[in-house]
């Protein structure tokens, strides 16, 4: 095999290696607090499991039901996936976008096709 193909089947495989670990390192357990109405805290929990890049679990705020995450896709150190929400009645959707750095995964949520709500960072739970 010429130098040329080794060195691209070399650089490939540490960009595989390299998506592999960021993608392990988002699965697990995830906490932190979201700060309401009035200066009152709710507690945030996930929960994620990542199988290749697909990433499913749960998100717990507050007291509200915990609820499923769907339609979770992983790239590199970038998730994003659904949840559930109720609004007049009415069951929409609320797309989170998250960023992995460090040992902190920070997102950005919108309301269906509403306004951007305000960013929310987790830390890895102490296993």
């Amino acid at each position: 095999m010429p130098n040329k193909q080794r060195m691209m089947v070399f650089v490939l495989t540490l960009l595989a290696a390299a998506t592999s670990a960021a993608q392990s390192r988002l699965a697990g357990k995830w906490t932190g607090a979201e700060q309401g109405r009035g200066n009152v805290t709710y507690p945030v929990t996930l929960e994620l499991v990542v199988n290749g890049e697909e990433a499913t679990g749960t998100v717990s705020i507050g007291d509200d039901p915990v609820k499923a995450v769907t339609n979770g896709k992983v790239q590199g150190a970038t998730l994003t996936f659904t949840t559930p929400a109720m609004m007049n009645g009415r069951e929409i959707a609320i797309t989170w976008r998250g960023e992995l750095k460090d040992d902190c995964l920070t997102f950005t949520r919108r309301v269906a096709e509403g306004p951007e709500m305000s960013p929310l960072s987790l830390q890895r739970a102490a296993s």
